[in-house]
């Protein structure tokens, strides 16, 4: 089920999936209303295990406006005991990575940041940003906050604590929205991927955003 949400921003809309009291995950996508979408992303490849869920009408790709931005958020609204979390992960079928992918480096940062968040999160429930991601052409424009303003609405109406992992350039704008700093993720991305030695330091704040927490002066 989708809804649609009124134009937040000159231009820009968001949709969102299902409801946000049970378990899952949440997407939300911003759009550039007055730009169609480029046939080349209404493709998908024909070997995606997915594919047949989300295809295309041709009048929905005639219609399709381009995606500027997304975010996915996994909602937890309720506390667990470790029992019920350890039934979950066992119960989780494997995923393999996508060709040439560094799987041994994908599977150390999502070990990390599973560590991370039992240390700071526990068996509380929380509204964890998994993936904040904007088109390059439209940073700096306010999709990011869009986006936001959408995801942490739900932890708000469940009255729940936000976490996250921030990189440098996306901590500023997190903290205005009540992130706070814990401590950096431990994990060294040169370990599993040499050749990243000469690159600026890949570096992960854990941060979270205590219950009812509001903007810094009201803004974003």
């Amino acid at each position: 089920l989708i809804h649609n949400f009124s134009e937040n921003l000159n231009g820009l809309k968001t949709k969102m999936s299902t409801s946000d009291s049970e378990a899952g995950q949440r997407a939300f996508v911003a759009y550039d209303t007055d730009t169609p979408a480029d046939p080349s992303d209404l493709v998908f490849p024909e070997a995606w295990e997915h594919k047949a869920e989300v295809e295309l009408s041709e009048e929905e790709k005639k219609n399709a406006k381009k995606v500027v931005g997304v975010s996915i958020w996994v909602l937890q609204p309720s506390a667990r005991t470790q029992e019920q979390i350890d039934r979950e992960a066992a119960e989780e079928e494997p995923h393999a990575h996508a060709p040439g992918a560094n799987g041994a480096l994908l599977d150390a940062m999502d070990a990390a940041m599973t560590a991370s968040k039992k240390k700071w999160i526990g068996l509380e429930p929380y509204l964890y940003l998994r993936v904040l991601a904007i088109d390059p052409a439209y940073q700096r424009r306010g999709v990011g906050s869009l986006l936001l303003d959408e995801g942490l609405a739900v932890a708000d109406r469940c009255g729940i604590q936000a976490y996250l992992e921030a990189t440098k350039v996306g901590r500023p704008l997190y903290a205005r929205y009540g992130f706070e700093d814990r401590e950096y993720m431990d994990f060294d991305v040169v370990k599993y991927a040499p050749t990243a030695k000469d690159d600026p330091p890949h570096e992960f704040m854990v941060m979270v955003r205590p219950a009812g927490a509001k903007k810094v002066n009201g803004k974003a």
